[in-house]
C-alpha cells in the first residue's frame, strides 16, 4: 500500500512539473525579460547568418572563398550554413517564418555555382543590447511591441528601437530579421 500511494504522489508531482512547464511555454504573455531575452538571441542569430558561420557549430568547415556577383562581394557560407534549409532551420526557432523569408531576400542571400552564399557586410555595431531597458508599447491578441532603449558602447546617447513579437506555432518570434541590429 505504501508503494501504491508513493507512486500516485510521484505520478502527480511528475504532472503538475509537467503541465507547470507547458504552460510557461504557451503563455499568451510576453514579459519584458522573455522579450530581451528573445532580441539578444535574434541578435546573435543575424550576426551569425549574416557572417556565414555560428561559432558555436561544431565540425563547421568554411570556404572562405570570395566571389562577386550581380555587383555584390559574396562570401560563400560555412558547412552549418551552406543550404537556406540550414539557415531556415537556424533561424525559425527566433523570427517568424515572414521575418526569414524577407531576411534572406532583402540581404541578397543567394546559392551560387550550388553553394549558399551571403554578401560581405560590415560586421555589428555599437548598439549595447546587453544592458537595453524596455516598455511595452502594443498588445494586440497574439502581437506584442516593446520599445527598447539601447545604449551605445561608445558612450554616445542610447537608441530607440521597437522590436515586433507574434506568436507563431505557440512561440514567441521576433517578426523582422534585423530588428535588433
Amino acid at each position: 500500500m505504501k508503494k501504491l500511494i508513493l507512486f500516485l504522489l510521484t505520478a502527480s508531482l511528475f504532472l503538475s512539473v509537467g503541465t507547470a512547464s507547458a504552460a510557461k511555454n504557451t503563455s499568451s504573455d510576453l514579459t519584458q525579460k522573455q522579450a530581451l531575452q528573445l532580441a539578444l538571441q535574434a541578435r546573435e542569430h543575424f550576426w551569425n547568418t549574416m557572417s556565414g558561420h555560428n561559432p558555436k557549430a561544431k565540425n563547421s568547415t568554411c570556404t572562405n572563398k570570395t566571389f562577386e556577383y550581380q555587383n555584390l562581394q559574396y562570401i560563400y557560407m560555412c558547412s552549418e550554413f551552406d543550404t537556406k534549409a540550414k539557415v531556415v532551420h537556424y533561424l525559425t526557432p527566433v523570427f517568424t517564418k515572414e521575418a526569414v523569408t524577407n531576411g534572406l531576400k532583402d540581404y541578397h542571400f543567394t546559392v551560387y555555382k550550388g553553394k549558399f552564399a551571403v554578401p560581405i557586410g560590415d560586421g555589428d555595431n555599437l548598439l549595447n543590447w546587453e544592458k537595453a531597458s524596455s516598455k511595452l508599447v502594443s498588445k494586440k491578441g497574439s502581437v506584442r511591441t516593446y520599445e527598447f532603449t539601447v545604449p551605445l558602447l561608445d558612450g554616445s546617447p542610447a537608441v530607440k528601437r521597437k522590436v515586433t513579437y507574434v506568436k507563431e506555432n505557440n512561440k514567441w518570434k521576433i517578426n523582422q530579421f534585423d530588428a535588433v541590429i
